[in-house]
């Protein structure tokens, strides 16, 4: 008979000293507990691009030898100072102190002093916490993959720094640059430089300032987004033609384009508008474009010409004076189509979609929608938002999920379009401010009204528990409704969350300041009722009651119906 080792321990020989060693299963586990960080230098690297405080980012250096690598490698450099404008921000940045003055800038050492910043604490921490990073870490790295700078006060007083910064951040060959200087009625004046470099392949701007001579050199750029910019034609046509290999383009609330004209770029996949001043019309020509954006003003009688763009997969369009008319021929030209999402496109009164591609479709506040035809057999997913159902016919066979948000007296037109999900495997979650209903059969069943109410199908009992979680979190309703079988894994779920609750308090949040639901629920009172028109589907009503301590849940789906 084999003598057995003592519980917990385990012999190995160290043969390199000769003597036999022991070794834990607790070391064991300590040996092994630290799998972060053998995973991939560029996952890690990930990891830090996640971590917003420059502090956070300098502590993973002490953690360990590998992490003191991880951090000296890291070539993203991220600079917000929305950071300094929180409370008792100055002091939370009194351990940062002047470079030794051979590290020093020369614009450090010409502005530093002349601003007086004795005044000016947040600013004067800002710009040290900068210069301290960029003069500790720069010299070692070969090339920075990307370079953020988030400025939102004392533009005016930060755009020398600023201009040294980025062209340090150019010198050293960066890929990735993001600039946001948010100012009131001016812009801020980019270094010329930015627009000759040739690693630049990501550029994000708000609020700066590129001129109509501006010479645009960015032969490898491909990806480019100008956020809150004044812009003309000129401008877009002088990046269009330098940068022929742009891929994804982004204009988002700028001033002053009225013609929006776009060829000669044969990779571009994605574009998007958000119109912020009297844009007039928008053409595109591009083959291979995949996904195109419009966002449009209440006021917007913007034309959209999209004919050269047949590869199109993913349409999103906010247009509140599109007509019925307008809306069939834009779609034509797109046989491919898999996504579309109309967005408060307020004069559609009509429409019919035909496709055999499509596979998403979001019709969300087109409040004069009175009719809808919808033909589309592969469609997967359907999401409506408003006051009535106005579909007059619907084919989409494939359906695994419907979302609607409606606010309806029509109880009848609500409950036949239901049914007409009836013996396809699909659950119903009817949700309000005050209460949840959940079906696992759509048999006998009867709507009652409650106000405005958000109602899914779905096929996954998975999504039904993801459902129920978010909307105890949001809402913190009185009453829950189950019609379901007693072997249902709902009701387990029920069962571990909710009326296990006094015998296992939650744990789940004790790391977090904002709690989960479960922490506020006090108790529930459960009841079952059985059907007589479905004998295996019973009726079981909970009975909630929440903590007067909850905070008060935000109704933003429910808000989301009236506008």
């Amino acid at each position: 008979m084999k003598k057995r080792k003592g519980k917990g321990r385990t012999q190995r020989k160290n043969r390199k000293k000769g003597k036999m060693m022991e070794i834990t299963n607790t070391d064991e586990r300590a040996v092994n507990a630290d799998r972060i960080s053998e995973l991939p230098e560029h996952i890690l690297h990930h990891i830090l691009c996640l971590l917003r405080w420059p502090a956070d980012l300098a502590r993973t250096s002490i953690l360990s030898k590998k992490w003191k690598v991880i951090w000296e490698s890291f070539t993203s450099f991220d600079f917000d100072q929305r950071h300094f404008q929180c409370v008792n921000a100055a002091d939370k940045w009194d351990h940062l102190q002047p470079l030794p003055v051979e590290k020093q800038s020369s614009i450090f050492k010409q502005a530093f002093e002349s601003l007086g910043f004795v005044e000016l604490p947040l600013i004067h921490k800002f710009i040290l916490s900068v210069e301290s990073t960029l003069g500790t870490r720069l010299d070692q790295l070969p090339s920075i993959q990307k370079f953020r700078l988030h400025v939102v006060f004392s533009v005016h007083l930060l755009a020398p720094f600023m201009n040294h910064w980025i062209s340090v951040a150019t010198d050293k060959n960066v890929n990735e640059l993001d600039i946001h200087a948010k100012v009131d009625g001016k812009f801020y004046a980019l270094p010329e430089l930015v627009f000759a470099s040739r690693t630049i392949t990501s550029l994000k701007l708000y609020g700066c300032e590129v001129g109509d001579s501006t010479a645009i050199k960015l032969q490898n750029l491909r990806e480019l987004s100008m956020k809150a910019m004044r812009i003309n034609e000129n401008i877009v046509h002088n990046f269009v033609q330098a940068c022929p290999l742009i891929e994804d383009m982004r204009l988002i609330n700028c001033y002053g384009l009225k013609f929006l004209h776009v060829s000669s770029l044969p990779k571009l996949n994605k574009f998007e508008v958000h119109e912020r001043s009297s844009l007039r019309s928008v053409k595109l020509e591009a083959p291979n474009l995949e996904t195109f954006w419009f966002h449009g003003k209440k006021s917007s009688r913007c034309k959209l010409i999209l004919a050269g763009c047949g590869n199109l997969k993913n349409l999103t369009l906010k247009h509140s004076h599109m007509a019925d008319k307008s809306f069939h021929e834009l779609i034509s030209h797109f046989p491919l189509l898999e996504k579309l999402f109309l967005l408060e496109c307020r004069t559609l009164h009509r429409i019919t979609i035909l496709s055999d591609k499509l596979k998403t479709l979001s019709l969300v506040r087109c409040h004069k929608l009175k009719e809808a035809n919808i033909d589309a057999p592969n469609l997967l997913s359907f999401e409506y938002t408003g006051a009535e159902l106005p579909f007059s016919s619907m084919n989409a066979s494939r359906l695994q999920e419907v979302k609607l948000h409606l606010k309806s007296q029509k109880q009848k037109s609500v409950q036949k379009f239901i049914e007409g999900f009836d013996g396809k495997g699909f659950k119903l979650f009817l949700a309000s401010k005050q209460g949840v209903n959940i079906y696992e059969e759509l048999r006998g069943l009867h709507l009652s009204y409650f106000g405005a109410y958000k109602i899914q199908l779905t096929k996954s009992a998975r999504m039904v528990e993801n459902l129920l979680n978010s909307h105890l979190r949001d809402f913190h309703p009185k009453t829950l409704i189950l019609k379901t079988s007693l072997t249902s894994d709902l009701l387990v779920f029920i069962q571990e969350k909710i009326l296990n609750k006094e015998k296992t308090p939650p744990s789940c949040c004790k790391y977090y300041s904002k709690k989960c639901w479960r922490h506020y629920l006090e108790g529930a009172k459960m009841s079952l009722f059985p059907d007589a028109s479905s004998a295996e589907y019973p009726n079981t009503i909970l009975e909630l009651k929440w903590s007067e301590a909850a905070p008060l849940p935000g109704y933003r789906d429910m808000k989301d119906i009236d506008e």
